[in-house]
């Protein structure tokens, strides 16, 4: 059956009152008669010159007008609206024109006149609704956990997957740094770069999604930090699927790489994002690679979103193994829903990582989207009320051992421990292995209650095998227990490292502290041609070989020192 041709609604929208927040404004209204949609528009100014345009469709996050401009919040069947990504304490107006167009054909049809009215976000940082948290008072442990479950699962409307592209256009936003366009860009935690350099690109809200990508850069899409194949997800069911809370838009190329691996801390980086995110082998005793580790700026906002996931979802828990990747990080349980390693380190970055604006910003925009909050985003301290020593089954926390890790850093293998409750407590001895059953002792540290320990393994003669360490912590009276187990991978070349890699204009050498003397740099190509050269005399320093001019592929880096030949594979990605 064809639709009846539309006709323009007569009146405009009536009756608009407001519900705002720190960074978002709720708006509802009385429907006009013969209308079957709305487009509803903001601006910081009280008057816009923008007339919609019949046959005309209008898309979020478009900028309409000419000097005084406005942003479309929405063009929608529903009386109701949200502006999401707006500045605390800053007075908004909105203009909402009556349409048909949604049931009709030859639409949309407007009526000209609009619906206006203001409203101020309020001036507080969190946008947390009093007494959200209010039945939490007393509880620790699983009892707080069920509970924070219970408070963010009523109310909760979840939305769909698609429609997370809309709220990315105006939630998850910042100014341009780079490039022409939009003003305003995605916040894209795998490129952005704070402080004063540049991000590498940007993307322009909307006509950057994904899609299909050749490389970095090219657009972004819908990243599942707690990925969908560690709990069966499927795109077409809302849910955990499409959870604003734990999904962030990222460069589709990086999200490609991250793919199902589990968050951690890079021993040896295999490909390094324009960043700096990492993918390649862990440097956390108790997690085995490979391991994605994004920059310190985001490390407390994906192990808050992975908290957040486990006590939203904890009745699913039982039945999640976390597929191939995720089973180092789900504890199949509704407590404590987390393996110990993985859970020290969520701990850990969402110490060393405090709550910033940023998710303090998003957080009340899914409260505004979806009905729900991230309450170790409103409240850090639950972290450690939910998880600690004096929760049955978590007397492992807080350890003695708060971490060891190790990376390798040219001819070294630095290893770093952090250590709490140092009572009667003596030293360490670090061991090594090379099977990992059988460990030698290779040195001492004394116990000094310095919280954060290190010790440097010379790995020149270790290259091209695999090395197990191990740290032995003896008390006083002669007791001791093992730490868990770090082990790292020594490649045959210790003698430099090339990075960014995959790279676009340029690649960085860097030669080991004890490169002294004449060096030969080539870049070789899949079939073998020297593409560059350069000699030099070389001190322990830093090269850079142009690659703008290079296709995108695979090459070789290969170094020439004392007759020997050294070798790493690097990508070119533009």
């Amino acid at each position: 059956m064809v639709p009846a041709a539309c006709v323009v609604p007569g009146t405009a929208p009536t009756a608009l009152t407001f519900t705002p927040g720190n960074n978002f404004i709720n708006g509802s209204f009385t429907a006009a008669a013969g209308a079957d949609g709305y487009l509803t528009v903001r601006s910081l100014n009280a008057t816009i010159d923008f007339t919609p345009v019949n046959a005309t469709a209008y898309s979020p996050g478009q900028t309409v007008g000419s000097t005084s401009t406005g942003i479309v919040v929405s063009s929608a069947s529903a009386n109701t609206f949200t502006a999401n990504g707006l500045n605390p304490n800053t007075t908004y107006y909105f203009y909402v024109f009556s349409l048909s167009g949604f049931n009709c054909s030859g639409g949309p049809l407007y009526n000209t006149t609009s619906l206006n009215g203001s409203a101020t976000t309020t001036n507080a940082t969190s946008g947390e609704p009093t007494g959200y948290y209010s039945n939490t008072s007393g509880k620790f442990c699983a009892d707080l956990k069920t509970s924070l479950k219970t408070i963010i699962t009523t109310g909760n409307t979840p939305k769909s997957y698609n429609s997370l592209w809309d709220i990315y256009k105006t939630s998850d936003i910042k100014p341009r740094e780079v490039g022409s366009g939009s003003t305003n860009v995605i916040w894209d935690i795998y490129s952005d770069k704070p402080g004063p350099a540049n991000d590498p690109y940007n993307f322009t809200p909307g006509t950057n999604q994904c899609g299909s990508y050749g490389g970095e850069g090219d657009c972004y899409n819908r990243e599942h930090s707690v990925p969908q194949s560690w709990f069966n997800g499927n795109t077409g069911t809302p849910g955990p699927t499409t959870d604003y809370l734990h999904i962030f838009p990222t460069d589709g190329k990086v999200n490609a790489i991250r793919g199902s691996y589990i968050y951690g801390e890079v021993a040896t980086a295999s490909i390094t994002s324009l960043n700096g995110s990492k993918l390649g082998s862990s440097a956390i005793a108790g997690l085995t690679g490979p391991v994605f580790e994004p920059i310190n700026e985001y490390k407390g906002d994906v192990a808050r979103a992975f908290l957040y996931f486990v006590t939203r979802y904890q009745d699913l828990m039982p039945g999640l193994t976390g597929g191939s990747n995720g089973t180092q990080a789900f504890d199949p349980s509704t407590y404590p829903s987390i393996d110990v390693p993985y859970l020290k380190l969520m701990i850990k970055w969402s110490t060393q990582d405090a709550v910033s604006q940023k998710e303090r910003d998003r957080n009340n925009a899914a409260y505004a989207y979806q009905g729900n909050r991230n309450p170790y985003i409103d409240h850090p301290e639950y972290v450690d009320m939910v998880w600690n020593s004096s929760c049955p089954g978590l007397n492992a926390l807080p350890v003695d051992l708060v971490f060891f890790k190790g990376l390798l850093v040219n001819d070294q293998v630095m290893l770093t421990w952090q250590a709490t409750n140092e009572q009667n407590f003596d030293r360490f001895e670090i061991e090594r292995s090379s099977n990992g059953t059988y460990f030698t002792l290779i040195g001492k540290v004394k116990a000094a209650n310095l919280h954060n320990y290190g010790f440097n393994d010379n790995a020149d003669a270790l290259k091209g095998s695999r090395v197990y360490y191990r740290l032995k912590k003896i008390d006083k009276d002669g007791k001791f227990k093992y730490s868990e187990v770090f082990t790292v991978h020594i490649p045959h070349n210790t003698k430099f490292s090339a990075y960014p890699n995959p790279a676009t204009r340029y690649i960085q050498v860097q030669m080991n502290r004890y490169i002294n003397g004449k060096v030969t740099l080539q870049v070789i190509n899949a079939m073998g041609h020297v593409l560059q050269q350069q000699n030099f005399v070389a001190n322990g320093s830093t090269v850079t070989l142009n690659t703008a001019g290079l296709s995108n592929g695979t090459y070789l880096v290969k170094m020439i020192y004392n007759g020997e030949q050294y070798i790493q594979k690097v990508m070119i990605a533009k």
